[in-house]
This record gives C-alpha cells, sequence and structure tokens, in this order.
C-alpha cells in the first residue's frame, strides 16, 4: 500500500465493508450458505469426517452423507468453528477473512502486472470495481462456496503471471499454479478448471508463446491436479466420496435438475451484473477523452483479463444448472482488466488531488467514513438480514427441544430448507422426512393435521410455526 494514497485506501475499504459488514454482522443468512455453515459446524463437532461430512442425521439428496461439493471448503471452515465455537459469528468470521485474503490477491496481482508503473500505486482501484458488482458482495454476504473457490483461483492467476516473469523459476511457478487449480476444484468442483486456459489466452493476445511453450504450459496446469486426484481416488474413502460428489449429484443434477431455461441465461446475467464498473469505466474515459489515450499494451492487458474472466463464465452455459453467483471467481479478472483501461487518468487525478489544498479534507472525509460504517454496521448486531420470524420461532423451539434431537414436520415442509438448516446450526435438531410420530412434530401455525390428534401445543410465542408435543 502507498502511503501517499492511503485515503483513496480507506475509501476502498470503506466501500468493501459499506457493502458486507452491514449484512454480516446481522443474523441470517441464505440457504447455501447456512447448509454449508452446518456441514462444517458438525464437522468440526464430530459429527461426519472429512471425505463423509454430514448436514442431517436423515441425509441429502437421497445419500446419508453430503457430497454436493468436495470436502475441501467444509474442512477449512471447520478449523473456524474448533477455534471460535458455535457461535454465529464464527462463519462470519470466516467471510472477513475470505474477503481479506481476495482483496490481498487482487492487490498482488494488480502489482504483480503494474511493476515499474506509477499505476502500481492505485492498487485500490480493481478493488473498488470489484466490490461493486452486486452478485459479488451478496456472495460475501452469505458464505458461499465461490468465496473460498475465488481465493485459490486468484493464487493460481497470480502464480502463472510469476511463470511468464520468472523465466528461470517458470516450472516452479507453474507447478504451484496447478496445485491452486487443484485446490479450486477441491473446494467447488468442476467450475475450479477454468485456469488451465490461462496458456491459451496469454498466447491468443500477446501471440509471446509458441505453440510449444503453450502445450508446455497448459501440461503442466492440467497434469498437476490430475496426478492429485489420481493418487486420492488410490485410497477407497476418497475415491467413495468423489465419486459420490460427480456421479450422484452434479450429473444427476445436470440431467435432472436444471435451474434455468435457456443455456445463454448465465451471459445475460454476467453483462447485467458487470453494468455498474461499465458505467464507472465509460464516464472515466468520456471525462478524459481529450487529454488521454489508451495505451495498446494496457488494452492488450485489459483484454487478457478480461478474457480470462468469461474463461470461468463461458463453461457454465454447457448445463443449465446455472446462478448468478456460480461465476464469482470470475469477477476479481474483469474488475482489473476494467481498471487497466482507466489506471493511468486515475492515478493522474488521485495524485493531482493528493497535492493539492484538498488532501487534508480528503484524509478527514475518508477517516469520517471508514468511522461511519464501523458505527452502522456496530448497530446491526442484533438483528436480522433475512428469516427474522423463522429464526425467533427455530430459537422458541430451542428453549424447548432437547439437543441431537429429531423432529417431525408437515410432509410440504420437508423441502424448507431454511428451517432445516437454521435448526440443525443453532441446536442441532433434525427433521424426520419419513416418521411423523416423533415426541415433536411442527406444523405451519394454526394449520389442521390430523396426526396431531396424540399431541399437545406446546405454549411458545411463535410467528409461523406452531410445536406440538407427544402425550406420554
Amino acid at each position: 500500500m502507498q502511503k501517499n494514497q492511503l485515503p483513496f485506501f480507506l475509501i476502498a475499504l470503506s466501500i468493501i465493508m459499506g457493502l458486507t459488514l452491514p449484512t454480516i454482522i446481522q443474523n441470517g443468512m441464505f440457504m447455501d450458505g447456512m447448509l454449508y455453515t452446518c456441514v462444517s459446524k458438525n464437522l468440526a463437532n464430530g459429527i461426519g469426517s472429512f471425505w463423509f461430512p454430514v448436514f442431517s442425521k436423515f441425509g441429502f439428496g437421497g445419500l446419508s452423507t453430503f457430497h454436493e461439493h468436495p470436502p475441501l471448503v467444509f474442512a477449512i471452515q471447520a478449523v473456524f468453528f474448533k477455534i471460535f465455537g458455535n457461535g454465529m459469528y464464527t462463519e462470519r468470521i470466516y467471510v472477513i477473512v475470505t474477503i481479506a485474503f481476495t482483496c490481498l490477491l487482487i492487490v498482488a496481482i494488480w502489482k504483480q502486472i503494474n511493476k515499474g508503473q506509477d499505476e502500481l500505486k492505485i492498487s485500490w482501484l480493481p478493488l473498488i470495481l470489484w466490490i461493486t458488482i452486486p452478485v459479488c458482495f451478496w456472495s460475501f454476504s452469505n458464505n458461499m462456496h465461490e468465496n473460498t473457490m475465488g481465493i485459490f483461483i486468484l493464487l493460481s492467476v497470480l502464480f502463472y503471471l510469476k511463470s511468464i516473469d520468472n523465466i528461470n523459476q517458470s516450472i516452479r511457478y507453474l507447478i504451484f499454479s496447478g496445485f491452486f487449480i487443484f485446490l479450486s476444484t477441491f473446494s467447488k468442483g468442476i467450475p475450479g478448471f477454468f485456469p488451465i486456459a490461462l496458456p491459451f489466452i496469454y498466447w491468443l493476445v500477446f501471440k509471446k508463446l509458441n505453440i510449444k511453450q503453450l502445450v508446455f504450459q497448459t501440461f503442466i496446469l492440467v497434469i498437476i491436479p490430475v496426478l492429485i486426484y489420481a493418487v486420492l481416488f488410490s485410497f477407497p474413502d476418497a475415491r467413495e466420496s468423489l465419486t459420490n460428489y460427480f456421479i450422484k449429484r452434479v450429473l444427476h443434477r445436470i440431467g435432472e435438475n436444471p435451474t434455468v431455461e435457456s443455456h445463454f441465461y448465465i451471459l445475460g446475467r454476467i453483462v447485467l451484473e458487470l453494468i455498474i464498473p461499465f458505467a464507472i469505466v465509460i464516464i472515466v474515459l468520456l471525462f478524459s477523452r481529450k487529454n488521454f489515450k489508451v495505451q495498446k499494451n494496457k488494452i492488450a492487458l485489459a483484454i487478457f483479463f478480461i478474457l480470462i474472466g468469461f474463461s470461468g463464465v463461458l463453461p457454465l452455459i454447457v448445463t443449465k444448472v446455472q446462478k448468478g453467483f456460480y461465476f464469482i471467481p470470475s469477477l476479481p479478472f474483469f474488475a482489473i482488466g476494467f481498471a487497466l483501461l482507466i489506471s493511468e487518468p486515475v492515478y493522474l487525478w488521485s495524485n493531482k488531488i493528493l497535492n493539492s489544498k484538498y488532501k487534508n479534507a480528503l484524509i478527514l472525509f475518508s477517516m469520517i467514513l471508514f468511522s461511519s460504517i464501523i458505527i452502522f454496521s456496530g448497530f446491526n448486531v442484533g438483528k436480522k438480514s433475512r428469516d427474522a420470524d423463522m429464526i425467533d420461532d427455530v430459537n422458541e423451539f430451542g428453549n424447548v427441544i432437547p439437543e441431537y434431537s429429531s423432529v417431525s414436520i408437515s410432509e410440504h415442509r420437508w423441502n424448507d430448507w431454511p428451517l432445516q438448516c437454521y435448526l440443525i446450526r443453532y441446536y442441532n435438531i433434525s427433521i424426520d422426512p419419513k416418521n411423523v410420530t416423533n415426541e415433536f412434530r411442527i406444523l405451519d401455525k394454526d394449520a389442521p393435521d390430523s396426526t396431531i390428534i396424540n399431541y399437545n401445543k406446546v405454549n411458545l410465542k411463535t410467528k409461523l410455526f406452531d410445536l406440538y408435543k407427544k402425550n406420554n
């Protein structure tokens, strides 16, 4: 971090915190993020194992153990539960750590590609363009797997860039890059392979590689994860776990559970998500068009990073299982590419401000903005960002139902995953999909149900559900 650019770094940090921290600090989380949290917490508490993590004692997706994704992220997050305990802020601490690492790696890549240039000093610029992408700050507010996967993707790209700049250590850096590709796939599966396109994109844009070099680099990036998976498959538990993930979950979802009607949905979605950073680029270019022209080398470098971004998006069109947050790991590269297009005028403007009479005012503004975000976030402690009534009901149930119990529920509520997640996350209470005669039964508030004739309603201050206890 350049000291003379500190006010801008503080503003960038304030924007990052302002778009994430007020939500992170509150209770309530998107279902997928809460689902992953439950699995990680269980693993930390001895429920399930690394290769066979567990969501509920009644399984998930037709399997007794949880194989929606490879196990790495669950294991990493479980370490946080080991350290910080089972309180609601553990997964939030983990999210903040992933944000911090992502920011540091974006800055590291920016410095790697701007060595010896003045623009190196404004590594805050790609951070702002990155965090202002709506799905980006949403993902980090909800503990999505893509957040961790994105860290390994960034590391893979960083080491690839180092391999280009350090010929004598090229192979070593390529091996590191391939290793982080493995870790990205071990976090979220097949989508983590997209950095293997790096040599082709570099060759396509810069024409600095010959075909032999292109093939060799690609081979290294591919063979490292392949060899690691070959070793893992020699162990029965690893083989069974990864087979369950790929055969019983990935192929099953692709074949039977599409989430969109068009293969090209994801392309429209990425265009919408990039509107804000793209608009910032257009505005800066319009205001600087008389005194500035983008250098050819900057255009080429920008195209290189934008193509890396698209290499993380385009493979998603193969299936109709698509969601906007699937391309989270590709967003830093779009941000870096866009930032390169406007880096020169932004540096000149920022430097001009920092050497003007407005410098002290900027410093004061940045400090006030940062402090305001901290204070505003503090006011959100104890609040709920979503599912407020459901969380209140779950807390009421937790005061009555013993920990690690099984409860019955109306059949149409079996797929109410937020309810299941909150029960497991905070009280280790599992919903039994088959047995309707457990000691406790949860029903929609005031809903008639013929199965409760031998139950008495428990008097609780609930809003969405009623709890019934079986007669002794």
